[in-house]
Order: structure tokens, then sequence, then C-alpha cells
């Protein structure tokens, strides 16, 4: 193989298993230090590697992916972390550290589309598969050209070439404290508004309340009062009606008993067997009739008609303004309570409203001097981005080319998250052509190009050490295309990539190869990729030149080729 792992950039990746994924029934990849690429004819498969990577770093699965008539799909990775701080602190930090700080990460499709996933045989949920492997692996796809155009993915580009994440995080932090703060001062304020229409309603029902002073028992203790009195009243009555019979001046029943006695007593002398027993009754009764009226005249029963009154009149009121707030006249007292609080509330509302105001106004304050200080970062950045993307694509056929990044600090729209710059793009192909914006100008070659060279660049930047392209040389041919593998090969020194291409050209700057095939067997069509030695490199490079035909001429064409990339 060309070139030696000691020469090259640090190994992440080490071994990538693909079984029974799509057209894969069992594929090995060992993959080495500098740069690796994967060719093959069209159809055969070569973007499978790209999509099972994808899958490792949490992409989306489906039932499709697995292989016909398999029950499930298993990829699985194997990483050296050594030197990954950031993926050593989140195994560290979940407990899944090995004593070797070995790193095997697996993902199982079921046919039914239904995955898992397992971080060294530990199963994990996708979000924490995806903070981990953000530190390993990065994937350019064939739609990163696209991608350059959109002034959102122009901003953070600018933010990765700059490293600024640390200063975006703190402009995000201070807006999310200033944007809820105002969130809720709004709120209160819309309180206040509401309140204010409603606070002599609201008044007017708690002094209601509060005249009838209702405590909780306090409607059952006037009701059973009421009833009492009342009742009261009724015995008085016939208390009344007794005494007059007793003690009726005229007509009592004792008086007119005693005359009777009195009349029997005269005329028992001719009837005393008979007569006398009747006066004997007659005496006891007019005995008890006596004490009973002594009795009566004890009672000390008095009406009182103004607490009857004051009684009815509270329990009316209760009733009225039960109905009025739908509520039982027992839990009157909670209705008071509730509107009291309602009361206090409002009235807080004033203090509260200007305490979040002023903190509203420090923590606008705090976001607009962060979001100062990133502009004049993204400014630095833009100048450095602009000058190496410049330099960078003058090496891809674009000798007169220019890219120019434009940031734009914006004070007349309200705050935001990632700060207050709009972003721009900017290119000119040709000398003497101001550079103009980026989708209006550039073709899709060139487009290409300075895609490939802003992501390489942007590479070189973050902190990824293996990195993935995906026929991002599309477009291309020629003398750019060796230019594109060039700069890939160079990148390799730093990093590990990893690049499925179609192009000769780039495939010879590789320092290691995989082809991938596919045959029919079995009455269904199946992918397969294996290492190349150097001798089956120049087989594959003599087909990708001769399309699909080798013939010396080709062969020694690929030769010489692979011989030149290799300087």
């Amino acid at each position: 193989m060309l070139g030696s792992k000691s020469s090259l950039g640090e190994s992440m990746l080490e071994q990538l298993l693909v079984k029974d994924f799509a057209l894969s029934h069992k594929n090995t990849l060992e993959c080495q230090s500098g740069m690796t690429c994967i060719t093959g004819e069209t159809g055969a498969g070569k973007s499978l590697t790209v999509d099972a990577l994808s899958l490792i770093l949490g992409g989306r699965a489906d039932a499709n992916m697995v292989r016909t008539n398999c029950d499930k799909a298993e990829l699985c990775a194997s990483f050296n972390i050594e030197h990954n701080e950031k993926a050593l602190a989140f195994l560290k930090a979940h407990d899944l550290l090995d004593e070797d700080k070995s790193l095997v990460i697996r993902r199982v499709i079921l046919k039914d589309g239904k995955t898992k996933a397992y971080i060294n045989d530990t199963p994990c949920t996708l979000a924490n598969l995806k903070e981990l492997t953000q530190s390993l692996i990065a994937i350019h796809g064939q739609h990163a050209s696209i991608k350059l155009i959109d002034k959102s993915n122009q901003l953070a580009l600018v933010d990765a070439f700059g490293k600024l994440k640390k200063e975006v995080d703190s402009v995000n932090e201070a807006f999310d404290k200033y944007n809820s703060n105002r969130t809720l001062l709004q709120q209160l304020s819309d309180e206040q508004v509401a309140g204010a229409s409603n606070f002599k309603t609201l008044k007017f029902e708690l002094d209601a309340l509060n005249a009838l002073d209702l405590k909780e028992g306090d409607y059952e203790t006037i009701n059973r009062d009421y009833d009492a009195l009342m009742h009261q009243s009724q015995a008085q009555d016939a208390i009344a009606l007794a005494q007059g019979v007793l003690e009726n001046d005229e007509h009592n029943i004792i008086d007119i008993l005693s005359s009777r006695i009195s009349d029997l007593s005269k005329v028992a002398i001719f009837a005393k067997d008979s007569i006398n027993p009747i006066i004997d009754d007659l005496s006891n009764a007019a005995t008890l009739l006596d004490a009973a009226r002594e009795k009566l005249d004890s009672l000390s029963l008095k009406a009182n008609p103004a607490l009857v009154d004051e009684l009815s009149e509270k329990l009316a009121k209760c009733h009225e303004l039960s109905r009025r707030f739908n509520v039982q006249p027992n839990e009157l007292y909670k209705i008071k309570d509730k509107l009291e609080k309602d009361l206090e509330h409002f009235l807080s509302l004033k203090e509260q409203i200007a305490k979040l105001t002023s903190l509203v106004k420090q923590y606008r304050d705090d976001y607009e001097q962060k979001a100062l200080e990133l502009s004049k970062k993204r400014i630095e950045t833009a100048l450095l981005m602009s000058k190496e993307v410049t330099d960078s694509i003058k090496t891809l056929a674009l000798e007169n080319g220019v890219f120019k990044v434009q940031v734009e600090f914006d004070t007349t729209c309200r705050p935001r998250k990632n700060g207050r710059d709009n972003v721009t793009f900017l290119f000119s192909a040709n000398l003497g052509q101001e550079p103009l914006e980026l989708g209006t100008v550039a073709s899709g070659g060139e487009l290409s190009r300075l895609a490939l060279a802003i992501e390489v660049l942007t590479s070189f930047a973050n902190d990824t050490n293996t990195l993935v392209f995906d026929e991002v040389d599309t477009g291309i041919s020629g003398r750019t295309a060796s230019a594109v593998g060039t700069l890939l090969r160079k990148l390799g020194k730093n990093v590990q990539v990893i690049t499925v291409t179609h192009l000769p050209q780039v495939a010879a700057c590789a320092h290691h190869q995989f082809l991938v095939t596919k045959e029919q067997a079995d009455n269904e069509a199946q992918s397969h990729v294996k290492a190349l030695d150097e001798e089956g490199r120049i087989t594959e490079l003599s087909r990708m030149m001769g399309g699909n035909v080798v013939t010396e001429a080709t062969l020694d064409s690929a030769r010489a080729l692979l011989k030149e990339s290799a300087l």
C-alpha cells in the first residue's frame, strides 16, 4: 500500500461490519489511517458504506434497509478513541468506558423497521448515540453544494471554520434568558390589562362576601341557629295558648274545675259513695293543672324577632351569592379566599412588572453585548476564510476565482438565536468581475468545488478525526479531479478520510482502496466489498479509465496515474 500508517493521521474508525444490510450479506471493512477510497460500478452499492455509517451516527432507519428474507440487519463499528477526550468523557460519564478504552457501536434494524442501538454492548438511546458520535465521524454528502447556497448553512460554516461554538452558545444562552423573561413580562402585562377591566367587578364581589364575612362552617351555624329560633317562636306561641287556658281571668279551666268540685261537694251527702271518688279525681286534676300552670309561668322563652330577621337576611344573601358564583352556600368562603388572592395578585402585578422590566433590559443588554462580540469574531473569521477558500479553489481549476464571506450586523431585527449577523457567500470566477451572491453566479461544477474546499477547510478547523465524503466530486473531471484527489490526500495526512468516488483521478490519490461489486447469488443480488492490493488497484483504475473496458493501454495509464498521484 502507498503511504505508511505512522506518517498519516491517526485512525479513528478501525472496522465496519455490515450484515444483511440492503444488498450486503456480510462485508467487513478494515479501515486504516490516511485517505481511503471506495469505488465500483454504478449500482454496485458503493454508498452502502456511507449509509451504514450514517446509521452508526444515529441516523434514521427503515424496514427497507433489511436484506430480503432476513429478520434483521446489523451494523457494527469499532473505533480507536485513545486520544479522543470528548468520547472518553462521554463514556466515563455514562459508565460505559472499558479498561482498554475501546469503543464498539452496534445498530440493529428489525424487519418491522424498529431499531436497537448499543454502546460497548450496552443498550442506549439514539440521542446518546448522536451525542457520542459527534466527535467521531463527520459525513459530507453529495448535496453539499446545494446546502452551500443556504444562508443558514453559510452562517454555520463560518462558525465551524472559526471554532465559534463557545461564543455562539453564549449568545444563545443570553437570548434564551432574554426571550423567556420577555415572554413572561408580556404575559404579566396582558394580565394587568385584563385585570384592570375586571377590577371593579372583583372588588364589588369581594366587598359583598366581606360584608357577609363567612368562614368555613359559618353557613351551617347560621342555618342551625335560624332553625332553632324559628322553633322557639312556635314554642312561645303554644305556651301562650296553654297559659291562656289555665290563667284566663274569666274562663280559666282551673277556676271552672274548682267551681264544679264545689258544686259536687254540696250534693255529695246524697250520693257519697259515687260522688266523692269523682270529687277526688277532679281535685287531683286541679292540682296537676295548677302545677302545670306554675311550670309554664317559670319558662323564660322569649321571642327574638330581630335576630330571626337578621339570620333570615344572612341566609337569603348566602343563597343569592351562591347562585351568582354557582357554588353551594357552604362553599362561599372558598370563593372569598380565591377573590382575595386574585385581588392580591392583581395589586402585586405592578411591582412584578417593574422588577421584570428591569431584568429584561439587563438580559437584553447582555445579549446585545455578546452578539456584538460574536460579530467581531465572525468578521475576523470571514476575512481568514475568504482568503483560505480563495487559495484552495485555485488548486481546483478556479485560478481566477475569488471567494468572499460578507458579514453584516443587523441592528433592525429583534433579538434572535445565533446573534444579529447576516452571512452571505460571494463568488467571482473571472478576473475583473465583482463577487456576487454565490447562488446567482456559480455553476454546478463551481459550487461542487467550492463546497469541497470549504468542507475540507472546516474539517481542519473541527475536532472530528474521521471524515467521510460521498461522491463530493460529482460534476468534475480531468485536471480538476486530480486537484480534488490531491486535496483529499493532503487532508488524509491529518485526519482519516473515507471517500466514495467514480473518478480514477481521485481514487489514485488514496492511500487505500476498496472495490464494491454486485453479483447474482441464490437468485438475488449481493454486494461485496474487498480491499485492493496494488495490482488490484491498477486493474480497478484501468476499468474506471476505460469505461469498464480494461486494455493494456488503460492498464499502463492506470500505473502511471497511481505512481504520479503518490508523489
